[in-house]
């Protein structure tokens, strides 16, 4: 007898914009699109198990080019998207409240939520960013490394690196970088972070990284 663990359905159609991203925040779904817009779609009832999503706003002009990736921080009621750059937008409004200029160019980020740090790879480049509340960031570090980034997440103190077909772990204080295995024959390699706080790291089987 096959066991199947995981029920699917179709929560919506017909998006009027192409889909790139997306993000859930408490019953709603956050939609980031190529055309740089931002979907909001809410269940049509509080019956959430196999319920239509309705459209409830479509914020044009949310970024000015596709939003590739959202992140909600609800214990401080902000939504991170990266577009052109990372920027910080008011989760009940989604209103800009603040721009890291040195992140335009950024290709991945991640968020620790107990320290407020942000860290994003640009090129050749990861950066760490502190939310010291409000609308301000504080610069921490700037660190080089030895190609650009595919995906990254934080472990622990430290940082998980998927770069070229390897992982490798970045000390955040001083920048040394340690290996830690191959990625295979997959490409590029992809670090998932999940709420036990282990990592889980794409390889040719899939591997559990304890942070």
């Amino acid at each position: 007898m096959v066991h199947s663990a995981y029920d699917s359905f179709e929560l919506l159609t017909n998006s009027p914009s192409k889909i790139e991203s997306i993000e859930s925040y408490a019953s709603k779904i956050l939609l980031g699109c190529t055309d740089g817009s931002l979907l909001v779609y809410a269940p049509a009832s509080e019956e959430m198990r196999n319920e239509t999503y309705t459209l409830e706003r479509n914020l044009k002009g949310f970024a000015r080019r596709p939003v590739v990736s959202m992140l909600v921080v609800e214990s401080r009621e902000l939504l991170l998207s990266l577009s052109e750059s990372i920027a910080f937008h008011k989760l009940s409004t989604f209103q800009t409240i603040a721009v890291i200029t040195k992140a335009k160019g950024a290709n991945a980020f991640c968020w620790d939520e107990q320290r407020g740090l942000l860290c994003f790879a640009r090129q050749k480049r990861v950066c760490i960013f502190r939310h010291d509340g409000g609308r301000g960031f504080v610069e921490m570090k700037d660190f080089g490394v030895p190609d650009v980034v595919k995906s990254m997440s934080w472990c622990g103190v430290n940082i998980c690196l998927g770069i070229r077909k390897e992982y490798v772990i970045l000390n955040a204080t001083n920048g040394a970088i340690s290996e830690v295995f191959t990625s295979g024959r997959i490409a590029p390699p992809l670090v998932v972070s999940l709420p036990s706080g282990e990592l889980l790291l794409g390889k040719v089987f899939t591997s559990l990284f304890d942070s």
